[in-house]
């Protein structure tokens, strides 16, 4: 079967809805996941299934990732249901677009007793990276305290201000975030207040595989007096459950020059 490679990265987000299942049968593949899973792995999800990272799980180590095989092969042949919201309708749409051979070799591999292949091509362990994607932004404005998430809070929506003291009007073209806990801060709406106004919604971040910041176009002119608003989404996933979670995100602005 031929499936789309956009939903690679579909899929990395659809595991967050899965537990592990069992994925050892008879090795029946000719892919391993040492030489073939683990590139994929890597470049489609390795941003966001690494430990610490968003996703509930990594998948940067054979150790990691074959438990989930079978969960994984059975959302990439889902078939049914569409909805905005539904990752297996997402996929499933994914599948009548142009084929791409990395998800068949996942397929494969995942069905056919996804061998680990030669010890010595085993990955080095692959670390967070958790760090401004377009270079230290002119005005970094961190939460003003640490936002503590409760033990018994699943999912939490924070909104945190920060009056902006500029002595003249500049333009943004850009902002990004920097989440202090990346495994729980699951997007972020950006919205702007000028006076007495509504505020403005600016854009929304969310962490992805080839993360960037939020590009605003035209530029957000920020007055003297301005409001920045960010409405941060905290979600854990299972294997944060019933523990207490912290997060100090800090929100960058680009200004143009």
């Amino acid at each position: 079967m031929k499936i789309a490679g956009p939903a690679v990265a579909a899929v990395c987000a659809t595991l967050s809805f899965w537990l592990p299942g069992e994925a050892h049968k008879g090795i029946t593949s000719k892919f391993t996941y040492n030489a073939d899973v683990y590139p994929i792995f890597l470049n489609r999800c390795g941003h966001c299934h690494v430990a610490g990272g968003v996703g509930p799980m990594s998948l940067l180590s054979y150790e990691d990732a074959f438990p989930w095989a079978e969960s994984l092969r059975a959302e990439l042949l889902e078939t049914e249901g569409a909805t905005a919201d539904d990752p297996a309708g997402f996929i499933a749409a994914a599948h009548r677009n142009a084929p791409a051979r990395e998800l068949d070799v996942i397929l494969d591999w995942a069905g056919g007793g996804t061998p680990e292949g030669d010890p010595a091509m085993a990955p080095r362990p692959v670390a967070l990276r958790n760090e401004w994607t377009h270079g230290e932004p002119q005005l970094a404005l961190p939460l003003g305290a640490p936002y503590q998430m409760p033990p018994d809070a699943m999912e939490a929506i924070q909104e945190f201000t920060w009056p902006l003291a500029l002595s003249t009007a500049r333009e943004a073209n850009a902002i990004d975030v920097l989440p202090g806990t990346p495994a729980i801060v699951r997007e972020v709406d950006l919205l702007l207040r000028t006076g007495t106004a509504a505020p403005r919604p600016l854009g929304t971040w969310i962490p992805k595989q080839n993360p960037a910041p939020l590009v605003l176009s035209p530029p957000a002119r920020l007055e003297p007096g301005s409001t920045l608003v960010a409405r941060v989404h905290y979600r854990k996933t299972w294997k944060y459950e019933g523990q207490p979670m912290t997060d100090r995100s800090t929100i960058g602005v680009y200004f143009l020059r």
